[in-house]
């Protein structure tokens, strides 16, 4: 029962009484422990500045525990640095404030060893990366430098800890997958976070060597190594060991695999893509996954069906996969063409929009370099017929070409030079610039130039069209006729309402019903694929309806 009011100051001040005498500790820490109410805040500060004082008096554990159950979790860590708390207390601090990396270092800067290591043995991997960060800098108590030393015993722990957690994880994983749920949405579920394994194994590189052959824990470090480890500071000895977890043998007998070995071949690409030096260490694991995905996955039948959302995306992210993994010349020379079938890009030069000096680059210039890019990845896999892509450059929009010619380090030598060839062959002037209004009053018909901008990105989407529809909605030159060209929905959110407001005006006039009606559309989500003059129209029906 805590003492009433401003009397608690004055049993703070008793509590900290060297003469208090043992009989009356139990009273003193029962009229100490302050009101849950969070608005006494000052209460807490005297509790605080308290505790610390009478725990040193206190040896009655039951009594302890009380007043750790209103020591806020920060104070009991800095308690335990100060060497107020130990061993002792750890039950009751771990069942009122549970295992937090705080508390792991605390003890660790206290050199408790066993109490810290049966807190790890609690913690999660994002604690225990926690514990990692935290270990190596400055309390609020300590001086800002030198910088603390993590404990080697420490550090052996969290790795330890890491790798038992996802060795556990891969151990379980096939079996809590072996009966997935009904659902569109069901995806493979345990799968262990490797990255922030690896960030606590970044600490230790001078024991990669030995944790990678491992018979216990040499999985996870493969994994976490593959995962989330710069290819940089990996030698060829330790990326050759890591080989085994590559391919991700644990997917392989997956059920639903149209979606789990698309998922796998994802996974296996990105690893490729991190390290290259891959695609010679492990060829033939690659190759061997790749095919095993493809077939067992369907994945080049099933991005081809006719139910495909996204086809675009979903061909040229598995050209890609397959680029970097597959040696099978017949399904790559299917991905190339059906890469090739993609709608061709468009490219307008939007470089007013910007305060850039450097010219535009190709991928600047390009709605799109999907397609180009991923022609690119296949053209870098050697067992393509280099052939197919080499007459594929008369079909590509010029600025393909030169985005060929202009990212050295993603094109091979060879397409780089046939590429050149035929820009040399093939002249281009370049794609339509988006000019300023004041650039725009040197030409003579400045309408017919905006609407050139307009054709130029007619049947494409996205906010790079839009900047090209707002400069022409921003520009004195707008037009009506250029106005019910433009996309209802930029039109209505425009900043610039001013040729909303006119066209609607005029539209609408002294007609309640037609005001009326262009509430009604309004009220709705907006259609993307209508124009401004459909729009118009439109709500025109509508408001021809209402007043039949």
């Amino acid at each position: 029962m805590t003492v009433h009011g401003t009397e608690y100051r004055m049993w703070a001040v008793l509590a900290r009484r060297e003469d208090l005498p043992p009989e009356a500790f139990a009273a003193v820490v029962d009229g100490l422990l302050p009101d849950e109410d969070d608005s006494n805040t000052w209460q807490k500060d005297i509790f605080k500045d308290t505790v610390a004082v009478l725990l040193a008096r206190l040896s009655d554990q039951e009594l302890r525990d009380r007043l750790l159950t209103a020591a806020a979790t920060d104070h009991v860590s800095l308690l335990i640095r100060q060497g107020v708390l130990g061993p002792a207390d750890l039950p009751g601090v771990l069942r009122h404030h549970g295992a937090t990396p705080g508390l792991v270092v605390s003890l660790a800067r206290r050199d408790l060893r066993a109490a810290a290591l049966e807190v790890i043995g609690t913690l999660g991997l994002e604690a225990l990366l926690a514990v990692e960060m935290t270990a190596g800098i400055p309390q609020p108590e300590e001086p800002t430098l030198p910088l603390p030393e993590v404990p080697g015993w420490l550090m052996d722990a969290l790795v330890q800890r890491a790798l038992t957690l996802v060795t556990t994880g891969l151990e379980s994983f096939a079996a809590a997958n072996s009966q997935p749920r009904n659902t569109a949405y069901w995806h493979p579920q345990g799968w262990q976070l490797h990255s922030v394994c690896a960030l606590i194994l970044k600490q230790c590189p001078e024991r990669w060597s030995e944790l990678v052959v491992d018979p216990v824990h040499g999985q996870a470090v493969r994994h976490a190594l593959l995962e989330g480890v710069d290819t940089a500071l990996i030698s060829d000895e330790v990326l050759t060991a890591c080989i085994p977890a590559l391919c991700l043998p644990e997917w392989a007998g997956l059920p639903l695999p149209e979606r789990t070995q698309r998922q796998r071949l994802r996974t296996i690409a990105q690893r490729v893509a991190a390290h290259p030096r891959l695609k010679e260490l492990a060829a033939a694991q690659l190759h061997e996954a790749a095919a095993a995905c493809a077939t067992r996955g369907n994945l080049v039948e099933n991005v081809t069906g006719p139910k495909v959302r996204h086809y675009d995306i979903e061909v040229t992210m598995l050209a890609a996969d397959l680029a970097l993994t597959s040696s099978d010349a017949e399904v790559l020379a299917t991905m190339c063409t059906l890469v090739a079938r993609l709608p061709e890009p468009t490219a307008i030069n939007r470089s007013h929009t910007s305060d850039d000096s450097e010219p535009p680059s190709p991928r600047r210039l390009l709605s799109s370099d999907q397609r180009i890019s991923t022609l690119a990845a296949l053209a870098g896999n050697p067992h393509l017929d280099p052939s197919l892509i080499a007459g594929l450059l008369g079909e590509l929009h010029p600025v393909e070409v030169q985005w060929l010619l202009t990212y050295e380090q993603q094109v091979p030598v060879w397409l780089r030079q046939s590429a050149a060839d035929h820009a040399a062959t093939h002249p281009y002037p370049g794609p339509p610039h988006v000019l300023s209004d004041e650039e725009l009053d040197d030409v003579d018909d400045p309408h017919a130039v905006m609407q050139s901008w307009l054709d130029t990105i007619d049947g494409h989407q996205g906010a790079f069209m839009h900047q090209v529809e707002y400069a022409i909605l921003e520009s004195r030159h707008l037009t009506e006729a250029l106005l019910h060209q433009l996309p209802a929905h930029v039109v209505i959110s425009s900043q610039h309402q001013s040729a909303v407001g006119d066209a609607l005006i005029r539209t609408c006039g002294n007609d309640p019903v037609r005001w009326q009606s262009i509430v009604d559309v309004l009220s709705s989500p907006p259609n993307c694929d209508e124009s401004f003059g459909q729009f118009l129209d439109r709500y025109s029906m509508q408001a021809g309806s209402a007043r039949s």
